[in-house]
């Protein structure tokens, strides 16, 4: 109970309104500008957030990543252009709208859904995690690793059409996991006598590198192609009651879809948005409206995409496991602040689990705030050329890697990595499995060397372990089902072409 009023009170202390205001404010326009998304937003963000509490830094994280889901929704509304991946479902109907003389109310619709699906799937955090939390504290070193298994292999297969690149990403995250102090013997390794690497790869460069940098020169080379096409301004935002009388079926759809898959490691709102929106489709009256400006066609995908938010975070604070990219990001702020998230986090920072299971809810409403007041003057970011955005992100990039240890390896690292992530990208290999990997490498490497060494060195401990056997099958699965997608797509060319 005392951690209850104490989150509460850092929530809706004169700190605990600002972090969430501007983190609603820096989050809608992140999620508008195409390409960006809050991923990138939150790496750029972690560097300022190290003075912080680790409360503060939560709630402003949190508050990023929720608007940013919704941000999305603008671009891909007046500009066919999903500001996001988790946008693309949006903007069939969104755009269709928008072309009708309809963008404000398609624009309303967006902000509404994301807020309904957003406080959903923070209430669905606040029931699961804990009891989950709970469960997981009978975890022993077996279950542990079969658990960071599970969580990379989910999201090595689900976060790119390749699953052989999706795994060499990750594989890519786990030698980098590997560098710096051995974590059983405690002897340096793979360090080439640079005492910057001690402490291992900097996270915070790979990740800045890997997300920002690279979209910055991606971005640079998108401006050299020629400018943005115009659009007209955005008015009102606020909902009407007929289109909230139609359109409330398909939001609890959407968010109760986007819990549920949010839960599950690596399937996020890129995944969620199509499921609901296919669903909203099956059960409407009129299908044949779907991609002519139907207003479900906007509010199940968008209350879908918020509502995965809370869904990510359930397996991050019981489990220790990113259920997203995005959360992976957050794993590793929590880590820079000294905390492992997991069970045993309930009992060591009630206040801090506590902010986290509210902020969602309270960020969602933070969000519909600001979207319908301040919504009209940030949708002209979209406008921005490409070529100012990404000098701006090269910027804030460099200062955020020299901020943290004030070493200029750390920026040489991050335009490396920056390098590296571009490279990816032009060769559609997933940035995401390499973050994840290094985030999750500690926790796979570690328990099953303690496995191991309990077990005299016998495999069988991770076959005697129920908990340990259940996850490994999990994870078993989740690389034979995109083996098996890929099999029927080759068996049947014409099904794979359709889809």
């Amino acid at each position: 109970m005392d951690g209850i009023i104490q989150s509460l009170g850092v929530i809706f202390s004169l700190s605990g309104l600002a972090v969430l205001l501007v983190g609603a404010l820096l989050g809608v326009v992140i999620g508008a500008l195409p390409g960006l998304g809050p991923s990138i937003g939150l790496s750029l963000l972690i560097p300022f957030t190290y003075t912080m509490s680790p409360e503060l830094s939560m709630l402003l994280m949190i508050s990023l990543y929720t608007s940013a889901e919704y941000g999305g929704s603008i671009s891909a509304i007046l500009l066919s252009t999903p500001g996001t991946a988790a946008a693309a479902a949006t903007a069939i109907d969104g755009y269709a709208m928008a072309q009708k003389g309809r963008a404000n109310e398609a624009i309303s619709i967006s902000l509404t859904a994301s807020t309904v699906g957003g406080v959903l799937g923070g209430l669905a955090l606040l029931l699961l995690a804990m009891p989950l939390a709970k469960l997981a504290l009978q975890f022993g070193p077996a279950g542990y690793f079969a658990v960071g298994l599970f969580g990379l292999t989910s999201v090595a297969a689900l976060s790119g059409g390749s699953l052989v690149k999706g795994l060499l990403g990750a594989v890519l995250g786990l030698a980098l996991a590997t560098v710096g102090i051995d974590p059983i013997s405690g002897t340096p390794r793979f360090t080439f006598g640079h005492f910057e690497l001690y402490e291992g790869v900097p996270f915070l460069a790979a990740l800045i590198g890997l997300f920002a940098v690279s979209e910055a020169i991606a971005l640079a080379e998108k401006h050299a192609r020629g400018p943005k096409p115009g659009k007209d301004r955005v008015g009102h935002v606020f909902m009407s009651r007929a289109l909230l009388k139609e359109t409330w079926r398909s939001m609890l759809s959407g968010s109760v879809i986007g819990t549920l898959l949010g839960i599950l490691p690596g399937v996020g709102g890129n995944i969620a948005c199509w499921v609901a929106r296919d669903y909203a489709r099956a059960r409407d009256k009129h299908p044949e409206e779907y991609g002519k400006g139907a207003a479900n066609g906007i509010a199940a995908p968008e209350a879908s995409n918020n509502a995965t938010v809370g869904g990510a975070l359930v397996p991050l604070l019981s489990l220790g496991v990113p259920g997203s990219p995005t959360t992976a990001i957050m794993m590793g702020a929590l880590i820079m602040h000294g905390l492992h998230p997991g069970p045993q986090l309930f009992d060591e920072q009630p206040t801090l689990v506590y902010a986290i299971l509210f902020g969602v809810i309270i960020a969602s409403l933070v969000q519909y705030l600001v979207g319908s007041l301040f919504l009209p003057l940030m949708a002209r970011t979209v406008l921005l050329p490409d070529g100012v955005i990404a000098a701006g992100i090269l910027a804030f990039a460099v200062l955020g890697a020299f901020a943290i240890r004030n070493l200029m390896f750390d920026v040489w690292m991050t335009l490396a990595f920056g390098l590296v992530g571009y490279l990816m990208k032009k060769l559609s290999f997933p940035v995401a499995p390499v973050i994840l990997a290094m985030v999750l490498g500690y926790l796979i490497e570690s328990n099953y060397r303690t496995a191991m060494v309990s077990s005299q060195g016998s495999y069988m401990v991770f076959l005697t372990d129920p908990i340990s056997v259940l996850f490994l099958i999990l994870s078993l699965i989740s690389i034979l089902v995109p083996l098996r997608r890929v099999w029927r797509a080759r068996r049947c060319p014409h099904r794979g072409a359709a889809v």
